[in-house]
């Protein structure tokens, strides 16, 4: 007998497989947000339900009539609120083509949804269109021993950049200071949901400093670096499997905590407060395990616009989890992390070379409402395994490349889990930079690299490298004579050798900006030949949206050997 659950399955499959089928009919098809939930888009755009599936809403119902993207279907108002279909998708003169960029792509609108939302001439039309954002369930927090511990943000000006991390510290003087904890659990409270993109709360020891108001960050403080709950966009809250917890209080080393912010304001408003938070909930009985996050992915991403498919993929090797666990580590749950150009993610489990399980099949991946994947009983992993991530990226409205970073128009391709023990891992990520494997760091050193030499302006290595480099190439024009031994000679330091030359290049953004750096790696490259591409991604630090994918990378490109945050 077909079982019913493979046959919903597939179902649910085709009909999310056909609406993204569809985004490709239409201008900015994968871009339309949400009407009345913030940073959400509708993936959906002619349903309904914005997930797509279901009754077809005005819109649908038209495009169903011409099933693609013709000038009288752009011309017409699907859903009567004065704006063309055009208008509303960024064709406002009708003349978009499929496989080309549209004219605009922002201020796009849903032209099956009349706007503007809560408006009297939308109140009647739009009474069907929820702004629920799910509800959070968790057994385990109803206990008599649990606590509830709420920690908000004073009330906090949003900067107007597009991308800003902000971090604040509490203290745990709630706590018994001869007790030790298990967090649980923890459920978002979002005071303004236009900028907030994601949360998260690390533990800090007795090295930390607490911050007095909230202050611009873009890595956890010296001494937070256990991170302990995540809220993202589309999560109702954080539920941690019943055997176990995150320990926290003074006996667990856990003095007070660091909360960090990623506001997303891209209209750049200067008239945006916040003051979000998170409820912990907190038990004095201890469960059987303690409990720690771990992630897994790629940290070199370039995704060129206007592309339908652009797959990335990332090993985590046999030699790595040998390397970083100590002991089989059992995973509770798991999540990917992409931004909006995300298309589809997997994590796959393999063993003696052969593959286990997936681990989160994404067939459809959505930014907004990320699929959390529980494990009942929790998945082994033992060292020896081997972890595969494969992230699909979707650019068919981007008209500008896409890198890697924390902004929420850069990209990700992250797995991340719970597991326990936590002990089993005092690092606890496998990531790649391209083929190198960052699990390899130790202390600050990677492939007899230290980063140090680099990031310690008065090294002496450093001078001596910059110095051979800068007083025999030149920093803009052709390639002077001298400067190819030069650049042979430079080029046998470990931080220069191969494809460290390359990481090299990407990281120094972060960690020696200035002029000289700036310098150093174009003269690195006034010798290669014009027709030969470039393996450096060397790009000037710039402040505003571009920046931020060179500023705030170093908290997942040096995870390493610094807590990585997701």
């Amino acid at each position: 007998m077909f079982n019913l659950g493979v046959l919903t399955l597939l179902m649910l499959m085709a009909t999310t497989s056909a609406y993204r089928f569809y985004q490709d009919e239409i201008p900015n098809g994968d871009q339309v947000p949400h009407p009345c939930k913030p940073n959400y888009l509708w993936w959906g755009v002619g349903h309904a339900n914005p997930l797509g599936g279901g009754p077809k809403n005005p819109f649908g119902q038209d495009f169903a009539r011409y099933h693609s993207w013709t000038e009288e279907l752009c011309r017409l108002d699907s859903d009567g609120d004065g704006m063309t279909n055009g208008q509303e998708l960024g064709d406002p003169n009708c003349v978009w083509t499929k496989g080309n960029l549209p004219q605009e792509s922002t201020s796009i609108t849903h032209p099956g949804v009349c706007d503007p939302w809560g408006s009297d001439q939308c109140r009647e039309a739009n009474q069907a269109v929820t702004c629920e954002t799910g509800e959070f369930k968790c057994d385990g927090i109803s206990g008599q021993d649990v606590m509830n511990i709420t920690l908000r943000f004073p009330p906090t000006a949003v900067p107007a950049e597009e991308t800003s991390y902000m971090c604040f510290t509490f203290e745990l003087g709630m706590l018994e200071e001869d007790s030790e904890y298990h967090l649980i659990g923890s459920k978002p409270f979002i005071d303004n949901a236009n900028v907030m993109h994601h949360i998260v709360i690390t533990g800090c020891d007795a090295t930390s400093s607490p911050l007095s108001k909230p202050e611009l960050c873009n890595m956890a403080a010296t001494g937070c670096q256990k991170t302990l709950q995540v809220w993202t966009l589309g999560m109702p809250g954080e539920c941690v499997y019943r055997e176990a917890g995150f320990k926290i209080g003074k006996l667990a080393g856990i003095t007070r905590i660091n909360m960090q912010f990623h506001w997303t304001n891209p209209q750049k408003r200067t008239d945006y407060i916040d003051s979000s938070g998170l409820t912990l909930f907190v038990t004095k009985q201890l469960r059987r395990y303690n409990a720690a996050y771990f992630s897994t992915g790629e940290t070199h991403l370039v995704i060129p616009p206007g592309m339908p498919r652009v797959v990335k993929k990332s090993t985590c090797t046999p030699e790595c989890t040998r390397l970083i666990m100590s002991e089989p580590v059992h995973l509770m749950t798991g999540w990917n992390h992409m931004h909006y150009l995300g298309y589809q993610q997997n994590v796959e489990l393999n063993r003696n070379g052969q593959k286990l399980r997936d681990l989160t099949p994404d067939d459809v991946y959505s930014y907004d409402n990320p699929i959390v994947y529980e494990y009942n009983p929790p998945v082994e992993v033992r060292p020896g395994d081997s972890l595969e991530t494969t992230c699909v990226f979707r650019s068919t409205s981007r008209s500008t490349t896409a890198r890697f970073g924390e902004g929420s128009f850069d990209e990700m391709c992250f797995g991340i889990f719970t597991f326990y023990p936590a002990e089993a891992m005092e690092q606890p990520s496998c990531l790649t930079w391209g083929d190198l494997d960052l699990c390899t760091f130790s202390g600050t050193s990677i492939n007899d690299c230290d980063l140090m030499v680099f990031i310690n302006q008065s090294h002496p290595q450093r001078q001596r490298l910059f110095s051979k480099v800068l007083d025999n190439c030149n920093v803009y024009g052709g390639c002077r004579s001298e400067c190819p031994a030069a650049l042979a000679e430079v080029r046998q330091h470990p931080c220069l050798r191969g494809r460290m030359e390359a990481y090299m290049a990407d990281i120094m953004p972060v960690v020696g900006t200035g002029l000289e750096v700036v310098k150093f790696f174009s003269a690195l490259e006034s010798c290669d030949c014009v027709d030969k591409p470039h393996t450096s991604t060397w790009r000037y630090p710039v402040s505003g949206a571009g920046g931020h994918t060179a500023v705030v990378s170093i908290s997942i490109l040096l995870a390493a050997f610094t807590m990585m945050l997701p």
